[in-house]
């Protein structure tokens, strides 16, 4: 059957058309992420290109917190656009939501939004903020979570807002959940917290209302908190952990080297050629120092006692002659020098102190090793320290 002229045309034009707009739509495709504006203008309907476009007009004009919702109303035009295009375009919804100054079309908007989407970072931290300022902290921890496990790098971001809600005693209930550290950013964001002077208050109130937690979120409040100088709730903690006393009992107390919680336990040097460890108990630390090395090779916090106190030492150090390479010191806090700074002798002995000056509530205790270069290396056995008050 012959094919009409006027025909053959009309469809080779309708297959040329159908042709151009596949390859309009192919190129905009692969231009929308790096390119949005040159793929809207090559496909004007391409609705992803348009959202990458209304994020970039508002991403670009945003220098401070007060540029957020001027951009989002600038940008406001281009996503609608997009969403009148492509109705699954979370990010312009996004944008127009922030631009929204009444409270209840704002929700309608991020309500709208997490219906079509649950990944989308803007839309999400949208979502985020939006709970904290409700002071929906079940649904702050769910969208927290969810954001997480999608974009793990982002924890920097948004950290800040979970400090927020943690400032907020009603919050404490719901953000529990976080001691628990079932969640791998957990223990990265109570590191943060622990470090934060600001959420220390509160979380110190949320590890007290627990019961036991894991041993690493206690040390990590103990260091955090006397950092800060918040040194008597730091002892509520380690109580709270350990069920021991932090202060000096009665009149003769002995200091085993136990380094389960420091500050109130032992920090123990853990270096190549410079060591201490637990020997056959917990009243005996075996020490070792490397001829070039030195410093603080076991210290703790303890309580000031009160009036003039001796701290007794037996020990097997060796050679005899360096032994005095090895000193007992006593510093307040936070204080460069030390108050009282002797060396140990040969033989078993006291080092009598007058007292510990007036501010001084604690008293940093330190055994400062140092095996000269050229020397033989310091080795031997320190046995438990006792403080006696005079």
């Amino acid at each position: 059957m012959a094919i009409r002229p006027a025909r053959l045309v009309a469809v080779t034009v309708l297959v040329l058309i159908i042709a151009a707009l596949a390859f309009l739509q192919a190129a905009s495709s692969v231009l929308t992420r790096k390119q949005p504006i040159y793929a809207a203008q090559l496909f004007p309907l391409n609705g992803l290109a348009v959202e990458q476009l209304a994020a970039r007009e508002f991403t670009s004009t945003v220098k401070t917190e007060a540029d957020i919702v001027p951009a989002a109303m600038a940008a406001a035009e281009t996503a609608r656009r997009a969403f009148a295009h492509d109705p699954l375009a979370p990010k312009a919804l996004a944008i127009l939501a922030i631009g929204e100054s009444d409270a209840t079309d704002k929700q309608q908007l991020l309500n709208a939004a997490t219906e079509l989407n649950r990944r989308d970072l803007l839309l999400q931290g949208l979502v985020l903020e939006g709970q904290v300022a409700r002071k929906d902290y079940v649904g702050t921890l769910d969208t927290l979570n969810s954001i997480l496990r999608v974009h793990p790098e982002q924890k920097a971001s948004f950290f800040p807002i979970l400090m927020q809600a943690l400032g907020d005693d009603a919050a404490l209930p719901a953000l529990a959940g976080i001691l628990d550290r079932d969640e791998e950013w957990h223990d990265d964001f109570l590191k943060a917290a622990s470090r934060n002077p600001a959420a220390i208050p509160n979380l110190a109130k949320l590890r007290l209302s627990q019961g036991k937690v894991d041993p690493e979120v206690d040390r990590r409040l103990i260091d955090g908190l006397v950092a800060a100088g918040e040194v008597e709730q730091a002892r509520r903690i380690f109580a709270s952990a350990t069920g021991r006393d932090t202060t000096v009992p009665g009149e003769n107390a002995t200091l085993d080297w136990i380094s389960e919680f420091p500050p109130f336990d032992w920090k123990l040097a853990d270096e190549a050629g410079f060591r201490a460890q637990l020997g056959g108990s917990a009243t005996e630390l075996e020490i070792f120092v490397r001829g070039g090395k030195g410093g603080p090779i076991a210290e703790r916090l303890v309580t000031s006692p009160t009036g003039p106190f001796t701290i007794r030492v037996a020990h097997t150090l060796a050679p005899a002659e360096q032994v005095k390479d090895v000193r007992l010191q006593l510093r307040c806090p936070g204080a460069e020098e030390p108050f009282f700074d002797e060396p140990f002798r040969i033989r078993p002995h006291g080092f009598r102190v007058r007292a510990a000056p007036a501010q001084c509530t604690s008293v940093l205790l330190t055994v400062h090793a140092r095996a000269w270069s050229g020397r033989s290396s310091i080795r031997g056995n320190l046995d438990a320290l006792e403080i006696v008050q005079n």
